[in-house]
């Protein structure tokens, strides 16, 4: 499974602000540091500070940094922001009813898988990932 490009986008950023929580982030220097297109950055930041994970500040030396507050974040927090759980739920083979009931083929198979991948998003946090050191941003 592969996260959207926005997801992967929106996760690093908030782990790299969460490593510095007392700096203020511009746009442009994340943009720099995480090669994250310029333009589509902007975007996700507003995100991220509409949702309350980032703080916005404004003026010449503002920028963006982590809400301490909202620690811990998880990374279905940050999914949910982005994109949103339900494709987490949805049939792998894109049938619309797909249940323990009516299965497709990989169904069971599958539901393993998901339920491993669920356990890791609710239970893994930003501050978990951020003890295992050296991170790559």
């Amino acid at each position: 499974m592969k996260f959207a490009k926005t997801t992967e986008y929106a996760i690093r950023v908030v782990l790299y602000m969460a490593s510095k929580p007392n700096e203020l982030l511009s746009v442009n220097h994340m943009h720099q540091r995480l090669d994250i297109p310029y333009k589509y950055l902007g975007q996700l930041m507003g995100k991220l500070a509409a949702s309350g994970l980032a703080e916005s500040v404004k003026g010449k030396q503002g920028g963006y940094r982590i809400n301490q507050t909202r620690m811990p974040i998880y990374l279905a927090e940050i999914i949910e922001i982005v994109e949103g759980l339900a494709d987490y739920d949805r049939c792998i083979l894109g049938f619309p009813e797909c249940s323990n009931k009516n299965p497709c083929s990989l169904h069971h198979l599958w539901m393993e898988q998901i339920k491993a991948i669920r356990n890791i998003i609710y239970t893994v946090s930003v501050e978990d990932l951020l003890i295992n050191k050296p991170l790559k941003f």
